[in-house]
């Protein structure tokens, strides 16, 4: 019997809920899919140029798209699940108006000062 399950919280841990009739029984659990830890992730691949960094922020849960904000690099980073856009601050600016629904409702992993900011300026 090969059942498939998304884990849940139980207490402080996780577990797998299963039929009562399997009650008693030995089973063995294999992760299929690990969820990411994506502010980890995401700082891990900025952290050579996190000093050029000035704020970054979830645009998009799925696909899952990142962006951020530097002073002068533009780059954009194609990983497993996810893309990071990395940005210039001058050019996040200039196409405001195209990306500002976007940023209204990213979920910030760096500097929410900066995304306040953005989101308060006016169409250029």
């Amino acid at each position: 019997m090969e059942l498939y399950r998304k884990t849940v919280k139980v207490g402080n841990s996780a577990g797998v809920i299963l039929p009562k009739k399997l009650l008693g029984s030995e089973v063995k659990v294999t992760v299929i899919n690990q969820p990411i830890n994506l502010k980890k992730e995401v700082l891990k691949l900025l952290e050579e140029i996190l000093e050029n960094i000035q704020g970054v922020y979830v645009i998009n849960q799925k696909p899952i798209e990142v962006l951020a904000v530097s002073r002068d690099i533009k780059k954009i980073i194609n990983e497993d699940k996810f893309k990071l856009s990395i940005v210039p601050l001058a050019l996040v600016r200039k196409d405001l108006s195209k990306i500002k629904p976007r940023l209204e409702k990213a979920e910030v992993i760096l500097n929410k000062e900066l995304l306040i900011k953005l989101l308060g300026e006016k169409k250029l």
